[in-house]
C-alpha cells in the first residue's frame, strides 16, 4: 500500500523544499522576537515526545529564575485568536488545547500561550509581558518565526521506514532538513534496542550534538483526589488504558511492564475531543473488563476529567523523563542564550 503512495509523498516533499528553499534565500518574511526563541520539535507528525521535553526544560528553567514563555498552536481547539492559557476554564483542554493545558498545570509560574498561528502568538505574548526566553512546542516547521536554537526529537522506537514523507510515511518533511537543527535528542532510548538506536544513529547527520532521554512511568495520579499509585502498588492488577495519542504502542508497552493491560483499552486519534458519547462507552468497556484501575495518559486525563460521571475512577499516568548521559547537558546549551 505504501508503495502506492510514493507518487503523493514525492509531490508533498518537493513543496516542502520549495517553501524551505524560500526561507533560505530570504524571499519569505521572517518575525524576530526581542529575546532568544528555543523551538522543540520534529520530523514526524507526533508521537515523539516533545511535551515531556518541553516539561522538562520548562522546571529547569523556572528553578534558575528565568521568565519564560511556551508558544503552541491550539490544535483541534477551540481558541481561534492568540490567548493564555487559563487552567480555570471549565473546559481548558478543550478550548486551549490538550498539551499546552497540561504544561501550564505542570508549570504554574510560567506562560503558555496558543493560537492558530506561532509566529503571531509569539507577537502577542511579548505584547503581554517581558520574557527572557520562548520556547516554540512543535517549532521545527514554522520557518515564520526565527529562532536561536533549533532542537529536534527523533523518537529511538520509531521504525525509519515512518520516516518516508507524508503520505507514505509520517515525516512532514525529509530526513535531509536535520541539518537545520542544531541539537537532536534521540527519545525513549530505555524502550529502544540497540539495533534500533544504531540504525538512528547512522542516519543522523555526523556534525550534530546528539542527547539521549529515557522515558518511564513510575506513578500514577488520581485525577480528583490526587493520591498516588506506585509501580510496586500496580503489580499484577489489571490496567485499562485509554489514550488518544500518536504511539499508543509506547504507552501500552510500559504499562505492560508494571500491569496486566486489559484487551479492551481504548485508543482515539492524537488530539481526540472526547464526546459524552465517548465517556459513556469508555465507562461500560471499563465495567466490563473488570479492571482494578482505569488510566489515561496525563494529556488525555485533562480532558476526561470533566466528562466522566466520577472522575475519582480516573488515573493519570505519570511520564518522567531521564537523561542517559551528559546529564545537564541540554540545560547547558539553552542557558549559553540566556547570557
Amino acid at each position: 500500500m505504501k508503495f502506492y503512495l510514493r507518487p503523493l509523498s514525492f509531490l508533498y516533499d518537493q513543496v516542502v523544499e520549495v517553501k524551505n528553499s524560500l526561507y533560505d534565500r530570504g524571499v519569505l518574511g521572517v518575525y524576530k522576537a526581542p529575546m532568544p526563541v528555543i523551538s522543540i520539535g520534529n520530523l514526524t507528525v507526533g508521537g515523539t515526545g516533545k511535551t515531556p521535553i518541553t516539561d522538562f526544560c520548562l522546571k529547569a528553567l523556572i528553578a534558575n529564575g528565568t521568565k519564560v514563555a511556551v508558544i503552541s498552536r491550539s490544535y483541534r481547539a477551540d481558541a481561534e485568536n492568540p490567548s493564555e492559557v487559563d487552567v480555570g476554564h471549565p473546559f481548558a483542554a478543550r478550548y486551549y488545547g490538550d498539551e499546552p493545558v497540561l504544561l501550564a498545570q505542570a508549570n504554574p509560574d510560567a506562560s503558555v500561550f496558543v493560537g492558530p498561528s506561532k509566529w503571531q502568538t509569539a507577537r502577542y505574548a511579548i505584547s503581554q509581558d517581558k520574557f527572557d526566553l520562548l520556547i516554540v512546542d512543535d517549532g521545527f516547521q514554522h520557518r515564520k518565526l526565527h529562532r536561536d536554537l533549533n532542537i529536534v526529537i527523533l523518537d529511538a522506537t520509531e521504525s525509519l521506514d515512518n520516516y518516508a514523507v507524508l503520505p507514505e510515511g509520517r515525516a512532514r518533511e525529509s530526513w535531509n532538513n536535520l541539518n537545520r537543527a542544531d541539537v537532536l535528542i534521540l527519545s525513549k532510548c530505555n524502550l529502544a534496542s540497540e539495533d534500533q538506536l544504531k540504525a538512528l544513529e547512522e542516519r543522523i547527520p555526523k556534525d550534530k550534538e546528539i542527547l539521549y532521554f529515557g522515558y518511564e512511568i513510575k506513578t500514577c495520579r488520581n485525577a480528583r483526589t490526587r493520591a498516588t499509585l506506585t509501580c510496586e502498588e500496580m503489580r499484577g492488577k489489571k490496567l485499562f488504558l485509554v489514550s488518544a495519542i500518536a504511539r499508543p504502542d509506547v504507552f501500552e508497552k510500559m504499562m505492560r511492564e508494571i500491569g496486566e493491560v486489559s484487551k479492551k483499552s481504548l485508543h482515539y486519534r492524537d488530539h481526540h475531543q472526547y464526546t459524552a458519547q465517548d465517556v459513556k462507552h469508555i465507562e461500560e468497556e471499563f465495567r466490563k473488563s473488570e479492571a482494578d484501575y482505569l488510566i489515561a495518559t496525563e494529556k488525555d486525563a485533562v480532558k476526561l476529567i470533566h466528562l466522566l460521571s466520577d472522575p475519582s475512577m480516573l488515573w493519570s499516568a505519570s511520564l518522567e523523563v531521564v537523561e542517559q548521559g551528559k546529564k545537564g547537558r541540554l540545560h547547558e546549551i539553552i542557558s549559553q542564550f540566556l547570557r
